[in-house]
């Protein structure tokens, strides 16, 4: 265990210091002998909130304080899994799971706020908590504890080697374009442009292939110009890189020979849509073509730039392209009104744990669905999405598990 665990966990008596991995996997087969009480775990990632190089003893002490009072109150366990990770293990379920959910990330805000405030904004909420209910998911959670086991076995191999990464810098900007010039549209485009299906599927049916979304892998990206380089969290200068990428894709738009007949979508940034690279794309793409594309705008990036957004939509509509609206997380859903907004398509994350949330937002996707705005379940890495969806009146689904089961049905 590290030093920045050896803390006082809080103040209050009887809150105790978070167990190490090995009482984890302990806790855990005990529950898989006897699974008596629904139990959910509970991953807290502090590099998804606050880039490791920005990460003070101090806000990870206060951190630690904030999980061990949560557990001491519910009734549940802390341990510390990995470098950045902890764990909470809590008999839990329905709305108590999602009260210890809030609480948690209380706790990782109030950190954040108080020793890094300039990240408070960027923070995605989706990538420092998430939930694994054991009944259900038991063998996923596994699977995590496992891969923490293997991380913790290799970074005690002294002759492992250990990268730090750090933030962005100015010069990766300079490195991605220097990469695109010297590479050209075509090979740029073999190397980094990916794309993914989305399906309409529903009980008892085959699912349909209906929409392409093409996009540059910031995994493929990595391997070659910046695998020492954290992606997440790294505040504004994530979202400039984004905007980068964004022009780069369409002044290379013209290359990519082998576009869907079917309709597709391209991510862009609000700002994007001002630049030189946006007016050269909007004049030189054939109009039929155009009426194929939606343009998807982060839901976070509307609001933040609302004002430029409505013009932007004006343009878009004008042009005969159409508007989704993506990374709309559960927590969010309906805060935005996407009929409004002018969005044909709206892209919901899915995640374990969060099914009790989204069905609380039913009358919002019903609302959707009555305006004519098509709901999309994302990220989908397991198909209980698809029971969830069938439920909610959603039948468009997205990610890897689709992807899988596209191939094997394939094969």
């Amino acid at each position: 265990m590290s030093e920045q665990t050896n803390v006082v966990a809080h103040p209050r008596a009887g809150v105790q210091r978070p167990k190490d991995l090995r009482g984890l996997v302990e806790d855990m087969a005990e529950w898989r002998h006897l699974p008596t009480v629904n139990t959910q775990l509970f991953i807290v990632d502090v590099n998804g909130a606050v880039p490791q190089g920005k990460q003070s003893p101090e806000m990870i002490s206060m951190l630690v304080a904030g999980l061990c009072y949560v557990a001491a109150r519910y009734g549940a366990t802390t341990y510390h899994v990995a470098p950045t990770e902890y764990a909470l293990l809590a008999p839990a379920e329905g709305a108590k799971t999602l009260e210890i959910l809030r609480d948690v990330k209380v706790a990782m805000l109030r950190a954040v706020e108080k020793y890094c405030p300039e990240n408070f904004g960027n923070i995605n909420q989706a990538r420092f908590a998430m939930i694994f209910d054991l009944r259900q998911n038991f063998r996923a959670a596994a699977e995590r504890i496992a891969k923490y086991t293997a991380d913790a076995q290799k970074a005690a191999d002294p002759d492992a080697k250990r990268h730090e990464l750090r933030p962005l810098s100015p010069d990766d900007l300079e490195n991605i374009l220097h990469a695109f010039r010297k590479f050209g549209a075509d090979k740029f485009l073999k190397a980094f442009m990916r794309d993914q299906m989305v399906v309409q599927s529903a009980p008892g049916r085959a699912p349909t292939p209906t929409m392409h979304e093409y996009y540059v892998s910031m995994d493929a990206l990595r391997k070659p110009l910046f695998i020492d380089v954290e992606m997440r969290a790294s505040g504004p200068l994530f979202n400039e890189f984004t905007r980068v990428l964004d022009q780069i894709v369409l002044r290379s738009f013209s290359h990519m020979t082998s576009v869907t007949p079917m309709p597709f979508s391209l991510n862009v940034n609000v700002v994007t849509t001002f630049t030189a690279a946006f007016a050269d794309f909007m004049d030189q793409t054939d109009k039929e073509i155009l009426s194929r594309i939606v343009f998807e705008f982060r839901q976070a990036d509307i609001v933040e730039h609302f004002d430029e957004f409505e013009i932007a939509r004006g343009m878009i509509k004008a042009m005969g392209a159409s508007i989704g609206v993506d990374k709309i997380f559960p927590q969010t859903l309906g805060l935005v009104d996407l009929d409004y907004i002018g969005a044909k398509y709206a892209k919901v994350h899915w995640r374990a744990g969060a099914e009790d949330m989204l069905r609380e937002r039913g009358k919002t996707f019903k609302y959707m669905r009555s305006c004519g705005i098509q709901p999309v379940l994302i990220r989908i890495d397991n198909l209980q999405a698809l029971t969830l969806g069938a439920e909610l009146g959603v039948d468009m689904f997205q990610g890897f598990a689709i992807d899988n089961m596209l191939r094997t049905r394939a094969a």
